[in-house]
């Protein structure tokens, strides 16, 4: 039977019949504490106890050594007396645990006081309600002793040490534990930061002493975690020791935070670092493991060598076994935000077994233990007496040995900080286990066959080591493995960790980056840049623009040049390739002069050179424009906010001459131009009126006419063609109506149909399906619409983001799938990019893809020799490139503005799947069907204008509604009927078409009502 317990304890990786229920760092500091090398972590400790009680609900009475009811002796873990020989022993042991995990860089210096300084009341009145954020109690109780300690000791200097430490009387209220007597009025254990000590008194610190930063602070530990309990009528002593109690509490002080999950005290990252309970308590709190990569880092412990996105093989050293150029921690990022921790752990790297150093009265012992034995477990050290004062590998309290892999989110670390609730979200922890034998069950509950509950704490199936015979590990670590790779959100990270090798001081694995589809060329942190420009050539040059300068680099992300162009706010580049140079024009506002400047750097790649120009100041309101005129030479187009165009020639602007327009558009003054869209022999100009307040009219300009949208605000632009050759000029504005100019005529008004008032209407268009039509595609209330020119929606959209987090931002237009679909390109707030395919509506495989936070413009689009390619800037400054695609794709609308000229414009959309019958009946249905709210959308595809009548009957017949309508030839139009006084029940719909030419054809469909 003894054998059949021990065999479940081992496999869940528990820790016995305790559980850790404590908080030790409550309020910890935004940041780790400076500690210099060479430098003392000095403590001052001191005892404490208590009036003399007989309380049942605290252990003992009060005073120090009162806790047992029987005579142990010495063969017990921490024996009495808890004296002061007692107390140093302990503090030795963190002496030696400091030195060792952090390299020498910490060292702990103590000064235990002799006396025993008692308080003016008993336990009770100094322990806080369980539960409970209010340490006030602990306060009161710290600030008295150290008041006392003061009045008795005069000459005691405080600012001579860093910590001050009070052992107190009794045992800490930090477990829980089947059968324990008492603990509801002992004391938790915790460490009272300066920010939490201020929180207790208002910012009132008098007599509480002052360290030598200048700031308060206070550990307040049990004599002994020790205690008697009572199982199935029987008595016995639960052996445990204070030394993990101390080691962390000193963490705390140093700027580690709990890790644990500090809202149910329940394991968060088990036995695999210091600050959690189980880490805490294991091998009965003689000794925890090392600290993990995280909490060396963040101390400034170790530094990882970060990989870069090349595929390459791994090697990976323990520790204790590495000389000084191995890779002991290895940091692979999955975004800007996220990344994996790679660490070898083990638990006897020596090959020795582990030594223990321990203290008994005044003699100092030394064991060695080969292996796990009988009395010599994680939860059970009955072989060990004494006070444990040194172990000579502490990893050895590690579940396992092999490669731990953390799967770290800043996000979560800065936003729960402050709050100590890091790790409190076992779905997403700020750091987290990624537990390789598949089932996440560290912080879990298990209830044994005799009642016992324990708390899954990590076994060495959770390391990730060639010969893991968990069942669902696979010896890889991938975007389909369990656990996978992916991001917090889902997003594909396009990492892959093959090939393990056996458990060994040093250790491999094969890492590479990228999927069949999609491959990271670009991770790069920039400065103070905020919007990027790819000019799309056999070797693309990437811009990226910050206000005052201009980095060029090459496509692998090498900086070749930074080009300084001055104090100023840049808007949205155009680019154009022209004799092998790449030509980047620029409207700025300068804030010396008050006017705008076109300026224009141009990179001559042959030469490697550059030069920069600032030909033209001028009070300039729009983006720079460039197009391709009827006679084959490169044309800028510029508008300002007094109501002018000019036209110039490329060569001009670039030849050291001042620039003579070739033409100019004088329009009213008032006029506001912040908008073009332009074709080689067609523009137009959306203008704002500066007369108008509050609500400024919207003007559409076109080069064949003017026309006046009465009451809109500034909006989008998009010029277009129909299949027919002719121009169609599509505006979206803040009203959230989209307008359709065609021929000199308002022909279509339509809202979008999702989209909140207030809201600039951004859109882009391109070719969906090859129907003949292009569509319009926008980001409405979080959702990615796409309309055709009567508003009605494609099929399969609006996409809804899965994670409910809503996209952004312009959506891009391409195929590079070579489906003759097109792919919508559009990212989230959280720095997830999706592609969605326009046939099916569904994501494309191996997307989304993450950069971790939001995006600080537009993703470009561009091919780089040969294969489809994406690039994206975050808030940041952080650059992505990726090759999303193995060949070159289409692009209909590739960046903010379609293009590098900013044209705005598309070309007509491909006829090849177009539509040739009349009424198809596969196109005619409603959505929602059923329908659960107010209203549906009857749907139906007419060949040319037709006029809509729809009868509505009942399902015994009975005639409901009629709907007349009017459709436009050559789209998918929708009548909408409100079922808002429909009852519940099965409904049909005759759906007749009667076409301009005279053809009349009807289908029927059915509805279902749902109420």
């Amino acid at each position: 039977m003894r054998s059949l317990i021990l065999t479940f304890l081992i496999c869940l990786g528990s820790l016995s019949a305790q559980t850790f229920i404590g908080r030790i760092n409550p309020f910890p500091e935004s940041a780790p504490s400076k500690i210099s090398f060479g430098d003392t972590l000095k403590i001052l400790a001191v005892m404490a106890d208590f009036q003399e009680d007989k309380d049942a609900a605290t252990y003992g009475t009060g005073k120090f050594g009162s806790i047992y009811s029987s005579d142990y002796g010495t063969k017990i873990l921490d024996p009495l007396p808890h004296d002061k020989n007692y107390f140093q022993n302990h503090l030795e042991f963190a002496k030696n645990y400091f030195r060792k995990v952090s390299k020498g860089k910490v060292t702990i210096g103590y000064e235990m006081l002799p006396d025993i300084f008692t308080v003016s009341k008993t336990m009770r009145n100094y322990s806080p309600p369980t539960n409970s954020d209010d340490l006030s109690a602990l306060g009161n109780f710290s600030k008295e002793i150290w008041q006392i300690v003061a009045a008795s000791n005069p000459s005691i200097k405080f600012s001579d040490y860093n910590i001050f430490l009070i052992f107190h009387s009794g045992v800490g209220r930090d477990i829980s534990s089947t059968g324990s007597l008492g603990t509801e009025k002992d004391l938790p254990s915790v460490y009272l930061s300066d920010k939490a000590l201020k929180n207790i008194f208002n910012g009132d610190l008098t007599g509480l002493p002052q360290n030598k930063e200048g700031k308060y602070n206070t550990m307040i530990i049990p004599e002994t975690e020790s205690r008697e309990s009572t199982s199935f009528d029987i008595s016995s002593l639960l052996q445990l020791s204070i030394n993990g109690l101390i080691v962390s509490s000193i963490a705390s002080h140093i700027g580690l935070p709990d890790l644990f999950d500090t809202k149910t005290g329940l394991s968060a990252i088990g036995r695999f670092g210091l600050m959690d309970g189980q880490s805490i308590f294991t091998y009965s709190g003689a000794f925890p493991p090392e600290p993990s990569a995280w909490e060396k880092i963040y101390l400034g412990w170790e530094q990882p060598i970060e990989s870069g996105i090349d595929s390459k093989s791994i090697s990976i050293v323990a520790n204790l076994a590495a000389t000084l150029n191995d890779t002991t921690i290895l940091k692979v990022p999955i975004n800007s935000t996220e990344y994996f921790l790679v660490e070898n752990r083990n638990r006897d790297v020596n090959k020795d077994g582990s030594k223990i150093s321990y203290v008994v009265g005044n003699e100092l012992r030394t064991k060695i233990f080969p292996n796990d034995m009988t009395g010599f477990y994680s939860w059970n050290i009955d072989s060990l007496s004494g006070v444990i004062t040194d172990v000579d590998e502490y990893d050895w309290a590690l579940p396992g040995s092999g490669i731990i892999i953390w799967h770290i989110d800043e996000n979560v670390i800065n936003a729960n900080l402050a709050d100590n609730k890091i790790n409190i979200d076992k779905f997403h922890r700020g750091v987290d286990v990624e537990e390789a034998d598949g089932v996440q069950d560290i912080g879990e509950k298990f209830q044994t066959i005799f009642g016992y509950e324990v708390i899954g704490e990590g076994t060495e199936q959770d390391l990730w080591y060639k010969g893991n015979k968990a069942k669902l590990y696979k010896n890889k670590f991938t975007k389909d493995t369990q656990p996978n790779t992916n991001s917090y959100s889902g997003a594909n990270s396009l990492i892959s960790f093959t090939e393990f090798s056996p458990i060994s001081n040093r250790m491999s694995f094969k890492l590479s980056w990228g999927d069949s589809l999609i491959k990271p060329v670009i991770s790069r942190r920039l400065l103070n840049n905020n919007s990027i420009i790819v000019s799309d050539e056999s070797n693309p040059r990437i811009y990226s623009i910050s206000n005052n300068y201009i980095l060029v680099l090459a496509n692998d992300g090498s900086i070749i040049d930074s080009v300084t162009v001055g104090s100023i706010n840049l808007s949205y580049s155009a680019l154009i390739n022209n004799n092998n140079s790449n030509i980047i024009l620029f409207s700025s506002f300068q804030n010396s002069t008050g006017k705008g400047i076109l300026s224009i750097l141009v990179d001559d790649i042959k030469s490697n050179k550059r030069s920069l120009y600032n030909p033209i100041i001028q009070s300039f309101s729009s983006l720079p424009v460039i197009r391709n005129t009827s006679d084959g030479n490169y044309e800028v187009v510029l508008g300002t906010d007094n109501g002018k165009v000019y036209f110039y020639s490329l060569e001009s602007l670039i030849s050291n001459q001042v620039p003579v327009p070739t033409d100019s558009l004088i329009l009213e003054p008032y006029y506001n131009i912040f908008r073009i869209a332009a074709d080689k022999d067609f523009y137009s100009l959306l203008l704002s009126d500066n007369r108008v307040e509050g609500s400024p009219s919207s003007t559409l300009y076109e080069s064949s006419g003017k026309y006046f949208l009465l009451n809109g605000q500034e909006g989008d632009l998009v010029l277009t063609k129909d299949k027919s050759g002719n121009y169609q000029t599509i505006i979206g504005l803040y009203e959230d109506k989209f307008y359709l100019i065609q021929n000199g005529k308002q022909t279509t008004t339509f809202n979008s149909a999702t989209s909140p008032t207030g809201s600039r209407n951004v859109f882009s268009m391109g070719d969906l399906l090859g129907d003949g039509n292009n569509y319009i595609f926008s980001v409405n209330s979080g959702k990615l619409e796409a309309l055709n020119l009567t508003g009605g929606q494609a099929n399969n959209f609006p996409f809804i983001d899965p994670q409910g987090i809503g996209f952004e931002g312009t959506p891009l237009i391409v195929d590079f799938a070579g489906d003759n679909n097109s792919e919508i390109i559009t990212y989230t707030q959280d720095g997830r990019i999706f592609a969605i395919d326009g046939g099916s509506g569904k994501v494309v495989n191996g997307f989304p893809i993450s950069v971790g936070e939001s995006l600080s413009s537009t993703p470009v689009f561009f091919n780089d020799n040969g294969k489809a390619s994406l690039a994206a800037i975050t808030n940041t400054n952080h650059l992505y490139v990726w090759n999303i695609s193995l060949v070159a794709g289409t692009p209909y609308w590739a960046s903010e503005n379609a293009d590098n000229l900013n044209s705005s414009f598309v070309p007509a959309a491909s006829s090849a799947n177009a539509i040739n019958s009349f009424f198809p009946k596969e196109r005619a249905y409603n959505w929602p069907n059923p329908v659960y709210e107010d209203v549906t959308n009857i749907r139906y595809f007419v060949g040319e204008d037709s006029k809509i009548n729809i009868k509505i009957f009942d399902l015994a017949g009975g005639f409901v509604t009629e709907l007349n309508d009017f459709a436009r030839g050559g789209f998918d139009n929708e009548t909408v009927w409100n079922v808002k006084d429909i009852q519940s029940g099965v409904y049909f719909a005759r759906v007749e078409a009667s076409g301009s030419s005279g053809k009349t054809e009807n289908n029927i469909i059915k509805i279902a009502v749902i109420k």
